[in-house]
């Protein structure tokens, strides 16, 4: 059964998934992947300003600031406004205008995502996608009992499996937060025990996920760590990265630990659903092996589960790439593939589109980050296939970037341009770090006036890479240490002894190292940045060590003459991570420049 536009209009929900694509416009637009147009770019009082890009043409969408309205002219199930009325909360500007974005149900890119705004993002979204549930369902139900009045109607209002909704986040304590979001949303706070929402196994959700008030947090805090807010709360909580949980929603309950097919939402760790894919094909190949008949339709379609999925939430994607991305990648590689055996399927209520493979056209992702980067931005557009089209933020600099918010008195902070040549690349442009660095900055450290020397690498790659030229019988000379994220407590306390009582020169560290420990490196007279951190304020945090005592009370600083310093090395394609740093006024200057090295104050004039 189609829907003409015209007729679904009122409803955003109905006027995404009701609408039939040409396939003139899919083969020439989609299938080709052109770039969107440029529609229009806007500004939003509290979110920023976006671009919208969009090759459709067919619907007029309204981002001005007239468009954003009291929650309750929007199209909400009356339930789920109900149960927030009740509860006394008020929805944010910053929410409204956010919810105007996304129930429109175009694919949106946020990279301004903070610890002040975080939850706000969070429950509104949960509003979002609980209000698809809803409404997917009871169109379902309500074509239920039109065929069995009249069994000769056909509606089409189905995918291949339940599963409708896919929230990846990084850790069980993003989950109990979620979680709570959708019991706030679904139970209102006068109902009756009649009406009242059932919750299954609800308890057992308690102890698997619960708070670091329940429970022992999972990552605790030595005293030598520096703490932040921001840290304090990436890592509340129970913050183990290995989960899957599933949810039923029904007009009276939620099921937890329901199983994937069953399921309305998953919500997962990129390594708990890449693992539970990769054991599913495993036992098909195994059951292929072995030549026995095949039963279970979840082993021979692997990902059939998800090929239905229709909203992506992606929180925290910093915190995401913080953990391993080639597991988020896979995900996405999964979604929306269609089933080679499907079953169980009514074919005849599943949706045109469906059919014709254009799942991922429909779907829609929503991405929020605490920062931006190409990387971040590649994965967006590689995926962003909605044909209703992408809002994309422009990322928030610190107005004169992190480097101001430091303590330094006399330490000469360098920035250090990498010459690259015309051969640019993304495969290229790290290779050509490498050499410049083994080249022409490594041997100028090799001297007694640079001793003890922290270098910091962003990717775990090149530290390898480094490690295994510095072990080198050639290179002996540079006696080092290493603390990464996999080095054991007994290596990182002697890893930093050593360095703080000068028996190792040079001391390398992962960015992974420092964000999940946040430790405060003792015994740093310089700081060498192989590459400009992923977040802005680590450079902040970094180059604070150089504030700390150098050595211990009972050893004479030889090196006390000598005067500290702080190098960084970067390309002009690392504008996006010297925007954060040093604002993007200054960063401007910088890339516009014909000298290769500036050095730069904290102090602002």
């Amino acid at each position: 059964m189609e829907i003409s536009i015209n007729d679904t209009k009122s409803d955003p929900f109905l006027e995404h998934f009701e609408t039939l694509l040409d396939e003139s416009y899919v083969e020439n637009n989609l299938q080709k992947k052109n770039k969107s147009k440029l529609i229009k770019e806007h500004t939003y009082l509290d979110l920023g300003q976006f671009e919208y890009l969009t090759s459709y043409q067919k619907t007029e969408q309204d981002f001005s600031s007239s468009s954003i309205y009291h929650i309750e002219s929007y199209s909400i199930k009356k339930s789920l406004l109900k149960n927030i009325y009740n509860s006394g909360r008020t929805l944010t500007n910053l929410q409204l205008e956010y919810f105007n974005l996304i129930q429109q149900y175009n694919d949106v890119y946020y990279p301004n995502r903070t610890i002040d705004n975080g939850e706000q993002f969070r429950f509104i979204t949960c509003l979002h996608l609980l209000n698809h549930i809803k409404k997917s369902r009871q169109r379902i139900l309500q074509h239920n009992q039109r065929l069995k009045d009249n069994p000769e109607l056909e509606y089409q209002d189905q995918g291949y499996s339940r599963t409708k909704i896919l929230i990846i986040v990084p850790f069980r304590e993003s989950v109990r937060r979620i979680v709570q979001c959708f019991e706030d949303i679904l139970i209102g706070e006068d109902d009756d025990e009649k009406n009242k929402i059932q919750l299954t196994h609800r308890k057992r959700f308690k102890n698997d996920y619960g708070t670091g008030d329940e429970q022992t947090t999972t990552r605790t805090k030595p005293k030598f760590q520096r703490s932040s807010d921001e840290y304090d709360e990436i890592f509340s909580g129970n913050t183990d990265d290995h989960f899957r949980l599933g949810l039923c929603v029904t007009r009276k309950s939620l099921k937890f630990y329901t199983k994937a097919y069953q399921s309305d939402i998953l919500i997962v760790s990129p390594v708990g659903l890449r693992t539970m894919l990769e054991k599913r094909r495993g036992k098909k190949r195994k059951r292929d092996d072995e030549n026995e008949d095949e039963t279970e339709d979840d082993i021979d379609n692997a990902t059939a589960f998800l090929s239905s999925i229709e909203c992506v939430f992606c929180d925290q994607l910093d915190v995401l790439y913080m953990q391993n991305f080639d597991h988020l990648l896979y995900i996405f590689e999964n979604l929306n593939i269609q089933p080679k055996k499907p079953t169980s399927i009514d074919f005849s209520r599943i949706r045109a589109w469906t059919l014709n493979n254009w799942s991922k056209y429909y779907r829609q992702i929503i991405v929020l980050s605490s920062f931006t980067s190409p990387f971040f931005l590649n994965l967006f557009h590689r995926f962003s296939t909605n044909y209703q089209g992408q809002c994309i933020f422009k990322p928030k600099f610190p107005l004169n970037g992190y480097i101001c918010q430091q303590t330094l008195t006399n330490a000469p902070q360098l920035f250090q341009r990498i010459q690259l040549n015309t051969m640019i690349t993304d495969k290229t442009i790290p290779e050509q770090r490498w050499q410049y660095f083994i080249d022409t900055v490594l041997p100028r450290y090799d001297t007694m006036m640079y001793d003890h020397t922290l270098i910091y690498l962003s990717s775990y790659f090149d530290f390898v890479r480094l490690r295994n030229y510095m072990k080198d019988e050639k290179h002996r000379q540079f006696n080092f240490a290493t603390l990464s994220e996999y080095s054991t407590k007994k290596e990182i306390l002697l890893n930093r002894n050593m360095f703080f009582h000068r028996q190792i020169r040079f001391l390398l560290i992962t960015e992974r190292f420092h964000f999940y420990y946040r430790y405060r490196i003792r015994g740093c007279k310089h700081i060498l940045f192989y590459e400009l951190p992923s977040y802005g304020q680590f450079y902040n945090e970094i180059a604070h060590f150089l504030t700390l005592s150098t050595t211990s009370k009972n050893k004479i600083d030889y090196a006390a003459t000598t005067t500290p310093t702080c190098t960084t090395l970067y390309t002009k394609q690392d504008a996006l991570k010297l925007a954060y740093v040093l604002g993007q006024k200054r960063t401007t200057e910088l890339l516009n420049s014909d000298k290769n090295v500036h050095m730069f104050s904290n102090k602002v004039s």
